[in-house]
This record gives C-alpha cells, sequence and structure tokens, in this order.
C-alpha cells in the first residue's frame, strides 16, 4: 500500500451534529431519538433537550449517522469493508437497513463472507433488506460464503464507491473531499420513484396554520393559493410535523409504496366576525380558525 493510500485510511474526524438541522433545534415538540437508539456505545445523550456526542465513547460506527432521518448528523464513511464490489461481512455487526439500500443503490448487491455461512445477525439484516428491496421492484442482495479477501482493502474502496463522479485521487483525499457527505445518506434519493413514508391528513382538523410547511426539513408541504400538497416521495419521517401539529392532524407511518403527491383544495375566504382574509381546506367554512375557537362573547373585536 502506497503513501497516498496510507493517508487515506488514517484519516479520521469526530462525529459532529449540525444544530441547524437537527428537528430537536427546530422545535422543543421534537421527540426524535433516532441517534441516540442507534448508538451502541451510549456516546450519544440529551443536554437540555438537545443531542450531544461524547468524542472519548464514540467508536465512530456511524450508526447514527445512518438513523438521522435529517441527515444532521456528519463524520466520515461508515466503517465498512468492500472488496471487488462485495460487502464484506465480518464478525462486526451489519449496517441498518437503509445503509444496505443506499449500498445497493450504488452498485453493491452482493454481501460475502470467509466463513462457510453467515452469521446469524448478517442472515437477519439480509432478509429484513431483500423484503424491502421486494417492495421496491429490485433485485435481493445475493450472498457468497468462504471467499478469500487476501487484498481486501476497507475504506479506499468505500471511499471510490462514493466519490467516483470523476474527480481526481488528488482532490478526494483532501480534506475537505474526504469529510463524508452526510446528505448522500438520504435514501429517498435512490429510489426517486417510491416512498418510504405515508403522511395522512385530517382534513376536518387542519386549520392551515402553516406550521407543517415551516418546520418540516424535507418540504413535504406546500400551501399555495388554491391548494395544498403534500409531496411523499420527499419524507424522511422525522415526524416532526405530527408532533408540531397543534391540531394533530398529521399522521406519519413507514409504508413503501409508489411515490404520489396528494394534492387539497384551498378556498379563500372573508371572516363573518373579524372580516379578515383567511385559507381554510373547508369549502362552507364562514369564521377564521380564530373566530371559531374563541367562546361566545369572548373579546367580541373587530380583529384577529
Amino acid at each position: 500500500m502506497g503513501f497516498v493510500e496510507k493517508w487515506i485510511e488514517s484519516l479520521d474526524y469526530d462525529f459532529e451534529i449540525f444544530s441547524s438541522a437537527c428537528i430537536r433545534n427546530k422545535s422543543p415538540r421534537s421527540n426524535c431519538e433516532k441517534c441516540l437508539t442507534a448508538c451502541r456505545e451510549g456516546a450519544i445523550t440529551l443536554s437540555q433537550g438537545k443531542p450531544i456526542i461524547d468524542h472519548q465513547k464514540c467508536g465512530g460506527c456511524g450508526n447514527c449517522l445512518a438513523a438521522c432521518p435529517v441527515q444532521a448528523i456528519a463524520g466520515i464513511l461508515p466503517k465498512q469493508s468492500f472488496f471487488q464490489k462485495k460487502l464484506m461481512a465480518d464478525h462486526k455487526e451489519p449496517p441498518s437497513s437503509k445503509e444496505l439500500l443506499i449500498y445497493h443503490a450504488k452498485g453493491v448487491t452482493t454481501i460475502a463472507c470467509e466463513e462457510k455461512e453467515l452469521s446469524q445477525a448478517w442472515k437477519d439484516s439480509v432478509e429484513e433488506v431483500n423484503l424491502l428491496l421486494d417492495q421496491l421492484g429490485k433485485t435481493p442482495f445475493m450472498t457468497e460464503t468462504e471467499i478469500s479477501f487476501e487484498n481486501a482493502y476497507s475504506r479506499r474502496e468505500l471511499f471510490s464507491l462514493w466519490k467516483r463522479e470523476g474527480q481526481s485521487l488528488v482532490k478526494q483525499v483532501t480534506p475537505a473531499k474526504w469529510r463524508f457527505n452526510h446528505m448522500d445518506l438520504d435514501v429517498n434519493r435512490y429510489y426517486p420513484e417510491y416512498q418510504f413514508f405515508d403522511v395522512t391528513l385530517a382534513h376536518e382538523k387542519c386549520i392551515l396554520c402553516k406550521a407543517c410547511e415551516a418546520t418540516c426539513p424535507k418540504t413535504c408541504f406546500s400551501l399555495g393559493e388554491y391548494d395544498f400538497t403534500i409531496n411523499l416521495q420527499s419524507c424522511s419521517g422525522c415526524m416532526l410535523c405530527q408532533e408540531i401539529c397543534p391540531e394533530k392532524a398529521i399522521t406519519v407511518i413507514s409504508s413503501i409504496s409508489t411515490a404520489v403527491t396528494k394534492p387539497f383544495d384551498v378556498y379563500q375566504k372573508t371572516c363573518s366576525l373579524c372580516k379578515n382574509n383567511f385559507q381554510t381546506l373547508h369549502e362552507y367554512d364562514e369564521k377564521c380558525p380564530i373566530c371559531e375557537s374563541r367562546k361566545a362573547g369572548y373579546l367580541n373585536s373587530q380583529t384577529c
């Protein structure tokens, strides 16, 4: 292995959580703990409701990167081993289904090991991701056993896999280029014809307060003059819309299906009480949501 390859292998960076992207920083109503749950070392904890990483405990496995639904955690590439476009099933815990789906989309469709058979953990992982691939209309992962990995290497081949868009090696190995592009872990990008979550809107409860549109990190919600649409292909299941909705009108569930956009008609109205203009999903509304929620005779003013 040459000097450059050794340099690549030695590069390392501490993981960091971008506070501007983390949904717990976007809203105190968020209950997201996906990074905490994914961390086997207990290196991520909450401080005043915000996740922080103890770098002394962090083993750099990358599980938190793959688990974060909004790609708010950045660091080095997940430490998996690859050889000739095959994912090596070693003695480490297998990667998440989300990570495996991304590897599959990048052309890694075989999981191999040196033993006579995969460990039970890897078997379970392959079975789980193959069920998802079947729903996505993709070929399943193949498995190979008793494979010799004498010339195998890990980060360099994985590095090439992620950065094969034509950049020179010298440019690739500079810190700014080597640092993991965490946005690559947005699995929706690799399967544009499918959605991984379904968002249901309780039409009778929604008051078009715009909270979901304003806070959704994937811009799934769009309120226009005469329509309100939900783009389900973009949804990554962060649940912020469900947790922040004041009317509890939104429900998010995990479900793979052909991607759709849900449209709703929007009506322009003038409130019969305060005379202010408002938007509504209900054709026969006569009062704006604020006036509608007031008790009879309470602050009977002319403005909302």
